[in-house]
This record gives C-alpha cells, sequence and structure tokens, in this order.
C-alpha cells in the first residue's frame, strides 16, 4: 500500500566470530529537534476484492496518523476497466463525500448511478477548500458494483434437480406506438449440476424468456413455472416449479 513514507535503514556489521549482526531503525523527520512520524491517511475498506450491490449500505473505514483533529475528509469514487469505459467522460459524481469529520467511518448506500464494473475509492485529508497539501491514499485493487435483482426465485424440478434464479432490471427504451417493446433485463441462473448462466431477456407474448446469444440454452420464466430448453429441447430440467 502506498501509507508509508517513514525509510527502513539495515546496517550490517561484519563481527569477529564470522558472524553477521543487522541493526535497524527508521529515519523520521524532525521538529524542535524531536522525532515526528509523517502525516498519512490509510484506507482500510473497500480495499479490493469487495462486491457491493447497488442499494446496500457499506462501511468506509480509513486510519489517520500525525493528522490534525481539524482536518476534513472527502472520499470520491472512480470505474476502472473492465468492463470498457465510455468514451465521452465518466457518467456519474465522482465525489461520494466532503467535508466529513475524521471519524474512521462512513457509512454509504450505493447508489443506482454507478454502471456496474470495477471501481476504486480515494480518500483524502485536508485542512480545508480549496485543498492545499492534501493527503490521500486509495483501494489497493478493485472492487465491484453489481446490480441488485428486483426479485428471485427458487424452483424445484423433476428429479430434484433445483433453479436458482435472480432477476434484473433493464434500460427502458422508447418505442414507436404499434410497434414491439423492445427487451431489456436479464436472469442470473445458478443451476443444481454447477452450471451458472447470465442470460437477456427476449421478445416474448408469454412470460419473460431469456437466452443465451445462440439460443442454445433457454430460460421461459411462466409465473409459479419455468420452462427451460437446451439446443431447443426438455433436457435435465423438467417440470419446474416455484418452491
Amino acid at each position: 500500500m502506498k501509507k508509508t513514507l517513514i525509510v527502513g535503514l539495515a546496517l550490517i556489521v561484519v563481527l569477529g566470530l564470522g558472524g553477521v549482526a543487522y541493526w535497524q531503525y527508521k529515519i523520521t523527520t524532525t521538529i524542535n529537534d524531536q522525532p515526528s512520524v509523517i502525516p498519512s491517511v490509510t484506507l482500510i475498506s473497500p480495499n479490493g476484492g469487495e462486491v457491493l450491490k447497488k442499494g446496500s449500505t457499506y462501511t468506509i473505514k480509513w486510519g489517520t496518523q500525525n493528522i490534525p483533529a481539524t482536518n476534513k475528509i472527502s472520499i470520491n469514487i472512480r470505474r476502472v476497466a473492465p468492463p470498457p469505459l465510455p468514451s465521452d467522460g465518466q457518467e456519474f459524481d465522482p465525489i461520494v463525500f466532503i467535508n466529513l469529520e475524521n471519524t474512521g467511518s462512513k457509512d454509504w448506500t450505493v447508489s443506482d448511478m454507478y454502471p456496474k464494473g470495477n471501481y476504486i475509492i480515494g480518500i483524502t485529508s485536508y485542512a480545508s477548500i480549496p485543498i492545499t497539501d492534501a493527503i490521500s491514499d486509495e483501494s489497493d485493487t478493485t472492487f465491484q458494483i453489481i446490480d441488485s435483482p428486483i426479485a428471485q426465485a427458487n424452483y424445484i424440478c423433476d428429479g430434484g434437480r433445483t433453479i436458482q434464479a435472480a432477476f434484473y432490471k433493464g434500460k427502458e427504451y422508447a418505442v414507436e406506438p404499434g410497434q414491439p417493446p423492445i427487451p431489456s433485463g436479464s436472469v442470473q441462473l445458478i443451476l443444481s449440476d454447477g452450471r451458472n448462466f447470465d442470460l437477456a431477456k427476449t421478445l416474448s407474448a408469454d412470460g419473460g424468456r431469456y437466452a443465451n446469444n445462440d439460443e442454445s440454452f433457454v430460460f421461459w420464466d411462466k409465473g409459479d413455472t419455468a420452462l427451460v430448453l437446451e439446443n431447443g429441447v426438455e433436457k435435465d430440467y423438467k417440470g419446474c416449479r416455484v418452491q
């Protein structure tokens, strides 16, 4: 992590018996001939690898050392590839919080304005606005923001096979009068045989039909039941009904 400005120095001293001893000490800044630890701020979480759902509340945590009690804290966010980033600028406000007291933590409700993807949180300590002499840190690696499902269902099928389904809302499209609606949304499936599917919604006049790109796997939500087609036929998952 990019937190420590203190330098460690090791001295090697050769002893008379041929042994080697290591002396280690720290170099710090000095104020009035007294050692002083360099000011620092450390982002504790999210620090990489976390998965945050939109609409959920997450606690951002940080620590500071040798920071004046009157200093304020700001928190910002940025999206990083993958997936590909927009070509016309960031599509959301990068400022999460500003002028926070240095309490070490802040609850954050993850907004719907963040597209699902990979993100970095940055944190800055400063004396006042406009910000000068800022002390900053950020997540070591990316964390994810994902959509929250609008509905979930568990299906039990013949032979004791099961399907866990999470339904996600898609973008709404304007259509011309008299034209069919443009399908959007998706479903994520976890099958009891270990397979996982992320299927896009397709046009259907009967229930919610979801399929992969080549239509080799189709999941058809029909209310309290579901039809599963593999290469156009019912195969392993038959008679599926909501538990």
